[in-house]
């Protein structure tokens, strides 16, 4: 009976079993609501869920006919986006009822019937068939993306889960070369974790990057050309295997963001843990560059196969002409003869030329990615090793100037408690 099946969802609802649940503000159009809001905001829901359910009984519908899937909103929170790739991820390969009417327009789509697979937050498959040909594929993604931030009634915002550096992992960017000039292309590393601060149970993450619009070239269309990615090969994302990682970068010239899911190709596989480098985004200069190029991750959501999130600290990086920082450039020594190590370093920094270059240090600095001097540290006497003491520093990300009696070395140094 339709009482019966109201009646069986107010039980729900009211469960302490649901720390988050989907109730219907209308038909359609769902809200989050967390189980630390108040009784009276939950019976006030229940109300409407009530009336919605009187009006569907006068007009002979259902309470499955009353919900619609809004093709790529995958997480139906009213906006699609780069979680939506997480969750979509999670579902693929998965088969279940097709709707009535095949289509990925950006419109509601009525569901006929629920699919019998839940994501672990209880929201059901069939909001990642996207198409809804009863399939969820790469078909599916491509709707996604041809929907990208497109919205629908009232949007609740995603969730995110930003750690601190120094207490859990970081989403780290470390520019290649912190020194560029006009016009140059650089590449910027991205790891996920640090020796010692691994990530375990990775199937996926979503993050932004928020990038300088005035230094970094727009790029045609949407090609990605100026602002693009590459995995690392065989980074530890890739667990057992190769190439079972797979990326989709959503790139905004206009707002200065970058939109990003990272994800597994199957949830049905094992689940890698690890640390360190996964790609590389390369990005290209401006013909003229006004003061520091910065980049900055933020927005962060990663997740395991059953959509358990995991703190992770967003970071930042910079770029600068060289007249920002010195004087003269000189002869810059290869970054493969200079080792410096750990980075990042909490109280002590170990530099090492390699014994083939026959280069010795003289004098060390330590600057502000805005240039300010930090510290210096003059040698006795010329040396092939040396250690540098930064516990007197804040932590931070710094530029590490290395004079050698063969030239200078820069180096992009992180310091953490």
């Amino acid at each position: 009976m339709y009482k019966n099946d109201i009646k069986k969802q107010m039980d729900m609802f009211a469960s302490e079993k649901y720390k988050k649940m989907y109730l219907m503000r209308h038909a359609g159009w769902p809200i989050f609501v967390s189980a630390l809001q108040t009784k009276w905001s939950l019976k006030r829901e229940i109300t409407k869920i009530l009336g919605i359910a009187t009006l569907g009984f006068l007009l002979g519908l259902t309470p499955l006919q009353a919900q619609e899937v809004w093709p790529g909103d995958v997480n139906n929170n009213g906006i699609v986006n780069n979680i939506d790739i997480l969750y979509w991820a999670l579902a693929k390969d998965s088969v279940g009822p097709a709707r009535p009417v095949i289509s990925g327009d950006w419109s509601a789509q009525p569901i006929s019937e629920f699919w019998s697979q839940d994501f672990p937050d209880g929201l059901n498959f069939a909001f990642a068939d996207c198409d809804g040909d009863g399939a969820i594929t790469d078909d599916d993604l491509t709707i996604i993306k041809n929907n990208y931030h497109q919205v629908h009634g009232i949007v609740s915002p995603d969730e995110y889960f930003l750690g601190n550096a120094g207490e859990d992992p970081v989403l780290l960017l470390n520019a290649t070369d912190p020194l560029t000039e006009p016009g140059a292309e650089e590449e910027v590393t991205l790891s996920l974790g640090v020796e010692g601060d691994s990530i375990y149970n990775f199937f996926g993450i979503a993050f932004t990057v928020h990038f300088d619009t005035d230094n970094i070239k727009d790029s045609p269309g949407s090609s990605n050309q100026n602002f693009s990615f590459e995995f690392t090969p065989d980074s530890w994302i890739d667990g057992q295997g190769t190439q079972m990682a797979k990326e989709y970068l959503y790139v905004d010239d206009d707002n200065g963001i970058a939109e990003m899911a990272i994800y597994r190709k199957s949830a049905g596989d094992p689940i890698p843990s690890g640390a360190g480098a996964v790609g590389k985004f390369t990005i290209v200069m401006e013909d003229i560059i006004v003061g520091l190029v910065q980049l900055g991750t933020d927005s962060i959501r990663l997740i395991d196969n059953q959509l358990e999130s995991t703190k992770i600290a967003p970071s930042n990086t910079s770029l600068a002409e060289d007249s920002l920082l010195l004087d003269s450039r000189e002869y810059e020594v290869g970054s493969d003869e200079v080792m410096v190590y750990p980075n990042p370093a909490t109280d002590w920094l170990t530099i090492e030329l390699r014994p083939a270059t026959g280069a010795k240090a003289r004098n060390v600095e330590m600057y502000t990615l805005s240039g300010q001097l930090m510290g210096s540290w003059k040698a006795s006497r010329p040396a092939a090793k040396a250690k540098i003491k930064l516990s007197a520093l804040p932590q931070g990300l710094y530029l590490l100037k290395i004079e050698t009696d063969k030239g200078i070395f820069m180096r992009k140094v992180a310091r953490v408690p």
